[in-house]
């Protein structure tokens, strides 16, 4: 009976643990979440669940270990905040699956996601015909974000009156937190002299680095939004 007891007390005391570093670390660690969070998820449980059922006294090691595993974690959230490049390493880049209603075999080997997988992915978004997505994107959650061609838009007050662009693009990130993202200005076709005078114009910016972000639209306009001082 007392080993029961023991449990019981070893018990409450990881979840209030847990509990605690939970709502220290916030909300992100409820919603859909990415690998970095995931392994998180796995870890802190496993700990947790050692130190709850441990009968060899072992149970101040195990709440040094979460802690630890704790202030682990806050540390790299904080260096992904802070660091485009660390945030890009530990949570990964989306990845396009369909590009102008193809699917890009490349892309699902690569996520390791199956045209099965692909297909009841799109009916849960309402979409059966995939030749009606201009793109889909996985997103670092597992989510699939998807564009449906212009033609196939929903009708509304705005695209009633305007004309679909004949080759919409998936809109671009080419500044993120003062740094210019190279690859896809490439991408565009675009230089940094061009991207530069446009946040002159669109902005009244005389740096980049002044520019919190800035993602060319599927319309082909800029939009840039300023660090806030």
């Amino acid at each position: 009976m007392e080993s029961y007891f023991e449990v019981f007390y070893q018990t409450v005391f990881a979840f209030a643990t847990i509990l605690i570093l939970a709502r220290l670390l916030g909300k992100q660690q409820l919603s859909e979440m990415t690998y970095f969070e995931y392994i998180n998820g796995i870890t802190f449980g496993s700990i947790a669940g050692n130190m709850a059922t441990d009968m060899d006294g072992n149970t101040l090691q195990h709440f040094f270990g979460v802690v630890l595993f704790g202030l682990l974690t806050f540390s790299m959230s904080y260096l992904s905040l802070k660091n485009r490049k660390a945030r890009r390493w530990l949570e990964g880049d989306p990845v396009v699956m369909i590009s102008r209603g193809k699917i890009i075999e490349k892309n699902l080997r690569k996520t390791r996601f199956n045209v099965d997988e692909l297909m009841e992915t799109l009916r849960k978004k309402d979409i059966f015909d995939i030749s009606k997505v201009q793109y889909a994107v996985l997103e670092n959650d597992g989510d699939l974000s998807v564009m449906l061609k212009p033609e196939e838009e929903p009708l509304t007050p705005k695209n009633s009156l305007t004309p679909p662009s004949e080759k919409p693009h998936l809109p671009m990130e080419l500044v993120v937190e003062g740094q210019i993202i190279y690859d896809n200005l490439r991408k565009v076709g675009k230089s940094a002299k061009w991207l530069l005078e446009e946040v002159r114009k669109t902005a009244s910016i005389s740096s980049v680095k002044d520019v919190f972000y800035a993602a060319l639209q599927s319309d082909g306009t800029l939009y840039v939004d300023k660090y806030q001082k």
